[in-house]
């Protein structure tokens, strides 16, 4: 009754390939050493190619991450480089700004006073600020060009 319907059909193909399978478990040193195997894992030698493919993947995300910490550091150095030229700037102008006194006499010294704008300084500063975004965004999509690059070059095939 069992082999009449679907189910039993189903069962006794699933005990028949758990029986090859165990089988061919016991017996898969003699299997390996046949000559039939060695020349099919000589022709198909799965493994040795997705060892070599894991290896190259391996190898493009460290090439990557060592380009993503020196883009990282040059953008970061490119960013001190720009702070350092504001506030060389910022204290040009209070090197500019000096103590006039008339006649030589410093007890009764007026101070010449200049104008600044906070306004310019303010667009000086944003000015400075967008060269630095636009630097950086340069520099990320390099970044990505050189990763889709890399990418593109890993091709994993199996034969």
């Amino acid at each position: 009754m069992a082999r009449r319907g679907l189910f039993g059909s189903l069962l006794t193909v699933g005990v028949a390939v758990g029986a090859a399978a165990g089988i061919a478990y016991l017996f898969r040193d003699e299997i390996r050493n046949t000559e039939k195997y060695k020349q099919l894992n000589e022709k198909y030698d799965v493994d040795t190619k997705i060892r070599q493919a894991a290896d190259k993947a391996k190898d493009t995300a460290y090439d990557l991450k060592d380009k993503a910490k020196d883009t990282a550091f040059d953008l970061k150095d490119m960013a001190v480089e720009k702070w350092n030229e504001i506030k060389a700037k910022e204290e040009d102008i209070i090197d500019e700004d000096e103590l006039f006194f008339e006649d030589g006499d410093e007890d009764s010294a007026e101070r010449d006073y200049v104008t600044i704008n906070p306004d310019e300084i303010k667009e000086a500063v944003e000015d400075k600020v967008e060269e630095v975004k636009d630097a950086v965004q340069d520099k990320a999509e390099e970044f990505e060009d050189a990763v889709e690059k890399k990418l593109d070059d890993v091709d994993i095939t199996l034969e």
